[in-house]
Formats: structure tokens, C-alpha cells, sequence
């Protein structure tokens, strides 16, 4: 019998040269029957070049004139999905070689799972800083409206991801509010416990950014009228402002999440870092 069709989705902007690894990651999943729709979200780099030379026929790729936003580009691949089962891969992330694998796995035997998740690994091509992410719980979960799966990492249902939509308004937050969708339809999620998704973020993470996130999240709960996550963020921002002048963005970071185990960063060291360097030295 064969394997459930997944279709995952890609969206870039100027993702050039790393999208690279990311497309040779997923040709390298241990599971096969999938296709991948690639948005390019009017890159203005080699990326654009680069993904129409691709010869792999389970990509599929569309060009945008112009740069629309990431909410955009996520609702335009959820529209061209055709699979059974919707995964992400963003642009410059990598996914583990089983990561599809299992989760298609865990959720054809478990009907009454909405999606199934996992841990992530941020990473950057510039520092050795391995980040372990969203790993706090594991097992079963029930949705609260606070304790949202890592959007990237997850593997959805199609038949409930097709009835919902990315808010093409919200400069930040499109994923969570995506899932707060998706999820009033099936509160019971599941979170595997392994790293199945390396995140490209900390060449970009910096202590203005960081800071800066936190007012767009008071910004956006208090046009909710979410008063208490508005609150919650004027908190961190505030102690942001007063702390983070005098500590490291290392120590920041681990505050977020936590150190790789020797196990994950030999993973990480076998599936990706080969990738990322081979990638970043060609350009």
C-alpha cells in the first residue's frame, strides 16, 4: 500500500545560498511519496535562479512579482497542497532525515491527533551555539490557547488545515494565529520527543530584534483585547530594555530554550553542519 501524499511548504525571500541545504535536506527524507511547494516571495537574489534550475520533479515552484509577506506566501502554498498530510520546511532550515517519517507514522495511527510535532535546533553558519527549543513537554497535549507546538516542526492535517487561512495583516505572529485556527477544530496535539527541525536563526537574533518582537506582540494582543498576553509582553519588554544592556546575547538566548545534549549536536553535526558549510563556501 502506499505511503500518504505529503506536501510541504516552502515559502523564501532572498534565501540564497542556503536554501540549498534545505532543498538537499528534504531529498534526503526517509520517506518518499511527497512534493514540496516552493512560493518565492519575489526574491530579488540568486534565489530565484537557482530554484527554476531545480530538476527534481516533486518541486513544484511559483514566483511572486513582488515581495507580499510571509502570511501571503504561506496561504498561496496551503492553497496549491495536495497531499493528505501539510509539513513545513522554511526556506535556510533544515529537517532531520526521519522527520517525515515518523510523523506521517504517529498520525496515521492516531486519528484523534489534530498534528504532531517536535523539539527544535536553532542554529547559525557563523557560531558553534546549538539552541534546543520547545521540548519544555512531551506526549499528549491539550491546546489552552497558551501553550501553542512550534509551527515549523509540525506535520498537519490537511482536511482541517484547509479550513483555515494566514492573516495577510499581521507583520508578526501569522504562524500562532494560524494554529489558534487550526486547532479550535482539534485541541489534542502530540510532541515527539527528538530534534526533527534545525532552525536558521541565531545569525540574525540580536538583542534589538529580540526587544523589538516584544512591543509588536504588546501591539498585537492589545488590538485583540488579549490584555493579559499584552501584559505579559509589556513585562518582557520593559525588562528587556533595563537587562539587556549588560548581558550577553548568549545568556539571552538561553533563557529561551537550552543547550544541545551531546547526542543532538552529534545529529546535528551528521545531518546538517556538512550542508551548511558545503553551501556557504560555494558562494
Amino acid at each position: 500500500m502506499k505511503d500518504p501524499l505529503l506536501s510541504i511548504m516552502m515559502p523564501v525571500y532572498n534565501g540564497y545560498p542556503l536554501i540549498k541545504a534545505s532543498i538537499e535536506s528534504l531529498q534526503r527524507q526517509n520517506y518518499s511519496n511527497w512534493e514540496c511547494i516552493i512560493i518565492d516571495d519575489g526574491s530579488t537574489d540568486d534565489t530565484s535562479k537557482y530554484l527554476d534550475s531545480i530538476k527534481d520533479d516533486r518541486f513544484r515552484v511559483y514566483h511572486l512579482e513582488k515581495n507580499l509577506g510571509r502570511a501571503i506566501a504561506r496561504q498561496k502554498a496551503l492553497e496549491l497542497c495536495k497531499g493528505e498530510y501539510i509539513g513545513m520546511l522554511d526556506a535556510e532550515d533544515l529537517v532531520h532525515p526521519n522527520k517525515f517519517i515518523k510523523q506521517v507514522k504517529y498520525l496515521e495511527a492516531h486519528k484523534d491527533c489534530s498534528l504532531v510535532t517536535s523539539s527544535i535546533c536553532s542554529f547559525g553558519s557563523k557560531t558553534d551555539m546549538l539552541l534546543i527549543r520547545g521540548d519544555n513537554s512531551t506526549g499528549v497535549i491539550e491546546f489552552n490557547g497558551d501553550n501553542h507546538p512550534i509551527h515549523a516542526s509540525s506535520l498537519y492535517r490537511a482536511k482541517i488545515a484547509k479550513k483555515c487561512t494566514y492573516n495577510p495583516l499581521l507583520r508578526l505572529g501569522e504562524d500562532q494565529d494560524f494554529l489558534e485556527k487550526y486547532l479550535s477544530y482539534n485541541t489534542k496535539y502530540y510532541i515527539l520527543d527528538e530534534v526533527l527541525y534545525y532552525y536558521s536563526e541565531l545569525d540574525s537574533v540580536t538583542k534589538d530584534k529580540i526587544i523589538k518582537n516584544y512591543y509588536l506582540y504588546i501591539v498585537k494582543y492589545y488590538r485583540q483585547r488579549n490584555y493579559r498576553k499584552s501584559l505579559i509582553y509589556l513585562m518582557k519588554y520593559i525588562y528587556s530594555k533595563i537587562v539587556f544592556p549588560f548581558v550577553s546575547i548568549e545568556t539571552i538566548l538561553y533563557k529561551r530554550g537550552r543547550k544541545a545534549t551531546e547526542k543532538e549536536r552529534n545529529e546535528f553535526n551528521k545531518f546538517c553542519k556538512p550542508l551548511i558549510k558545503q553551501y556557504i563556501k560555494e558562494n
